[in-house]
């Protein structure tokens, strides 16, 4: 299965390196760019799922639902949980993982270098990687250095984890699932050999990873640049509010620590240290809430992220100054930088797009047999790729199991994209 992956990706970069040959980079437009990175995310989703027939059963759906879910760096699995993964599978798993996360930055930072401040929430500002090379004839090379940085804080995590005693693949499996926010295992099926500096470990890299990925590239030039940023202090912030509120949820049944772990795998969707257990001590809304807002606009965390609400906090608080000062003229502003009004409605524009795709999805999945809260909450947990969410107890229960596999595999794949590039193809103005 894996020469039959290799095969294909050779022959394929071989017929798009033809048939690319005398265009230039300069020439493509925004929604060439889009289109590109759609084809990738589709084409990652099938290739990806080849190697996990054989696993699934010969069930294709549920094969292609493992792969979708890995290359979005979710993490649910439909595998029974006494299946163990071949150490060849488990490995492919990582490597979804890893190169969701990759496709998943440096298409974003691909996208709003083309677009510029017509993309809901970013600016060429926000995306400029101080790297020689990357300028618009060679947006390529973005993948280069963002695959550079994802794998070098993977290495890292996952070296300290090796030397405090965990085997390679627990440290693999850990270390990626903490980089990509995503969830190649759980915390429970290494949790008799966790320890306090493990869970530090991870922790802090789960707190990395929900960072703004351009900023962490450039902070050996400019340190001061992501302590600073409004999206760490705003992140640093709810995780300290959310981390009291799980430890009194948690009525000193759990140490602060885990509770710390909890809360910073709710806001980076990654969903590592959370438990079943876990889940019957922490309210729905608190999951829903904190889940939905995610982590800076520059990673591979799902949700809302950070940025646009900011943007909309600003918003709605020139709106209050209004009622005191109606003549006052203000504008939005984030990172001390005024926001242009087209570029508020369409942060707003995606919210409203965010929540119709979410009500659209919790209400095919009601009808498919899912209850009330199943459908929320998986509806949400799918769009914002969150495994904390997305659990699938139900989906055996459901009138069409293969018809939920599919349609939550599809919404997976949408709530990566982050309705971003849809959005630019309506509102790019090139």
């Amino acid at each position: 299965m894996f020469i039959l992956v290799l095969t294909i990706l050779l022959v394929g970069s071989a017929v798009f390196r033809i048939a690319s040959k005398g265009h230039r980079t300069s020439e493509a437009r925004p929604r060439d760019v889009i289109g590109f990175l759609i084809a990738a995310w589709i084409s990652l989703a099938f290739l990806g799922a080849i190697p996990f027939v054989n696993a699934a059963g010969d069930r294709l759906v549920v094969a292609l639902f493992e792969s979708v879910s890995s290359a979005t760096t979710t993490g649910t699995s439909l595998l029974p949980e006494e299946f163990s993964l071949l150490a060849s599978l488990f490995a492919w798993r990582g490597i979804l993982h890893l190169t969701g996360a990759i496709l998943s930055i440096g298409g974003m930072v691909m996208v709003v270098r083309m677009v510029g401040t017509s993309v809901p929430g970013l600016d060429a500002k926000t995306t400029a990687i101080s790297l020689p090379g990357i300028a618009h004839q060679g947006l390529f090379r973005i993948f280069w250095a963002v695959g550079a940085l994802v794998l070098v804080l993977s290495v890292v995590s996952g070296a300290l984890l090796l030397i405090d005693g965990y085997a390679i693949r627990e440290a693999f499996g850990l270390s990626v699932s903490a980089v990509t926010s995503g969830r190649v295992f759980g915390i429970d099926e290494a949790a008799d050999s966790m320890s306090t500096f493990g869970a530090t470990v991870l922790i802090v890299t789960m707190f990395i990873g929900m960072l703004n990925a351009v900023l962490i590239f450039n902070s050996p030039r400019k340190p001061l640049e992501l302590l600073f940023d409004a999206e760490t202090i705003t992140l640093a912030t709810i995780a300290v509010i959310l981390s009291a509120l799980i430890f009194v949820l948690f009525d000193g049944q759990h140490h602060l620590a885990t509770a710390i772990g909890v809360a910073v795998s709710i806001m980076s969707t990654s969903g590592l240290f959370i438990s079943p257990g876990h889940l019957l001590d922490i309210p729905v809304p608190v999951l829903l809430f904190f889940g939905f807002i995610g982590g800076a606009a520059i990673s591979a965390t799902g949700g809302m992220k950070i940025y646009r609400m900011l943007v909309l906090l600003s918003q709605a608080g020139n709106e209050f100054s209004k009622l005191a000062q109606p003549h006052a003229v203000t504008r939005a502003q984030a990172n001390e930088s005024q926001i242009p009004a087209r570029f508020v409605l369409t942060v707003w524009a995606y919210l409203v797009g965010f929540a119709m795709l979410s009500i659209v999805l919790a209400a095919i999945l009601a009808l498919n047999g899912a209850t009330f809260e199943q459908a929320i909450v998986s509806s949400l947990g799918s769009i914002t790729n969150s495994a904390a969410l997305l659990t699938l107890e139900w989906i055996d229960n459901s009138w069409s199991r293969t018809f939920s596999e599919l349609i939550l595999s599809i919404f997976m794949v949408l709530g990566r994209l982050e309705l971003l590039l849809l959005a630019s193809l309506f509102f790019s103005d090139r």
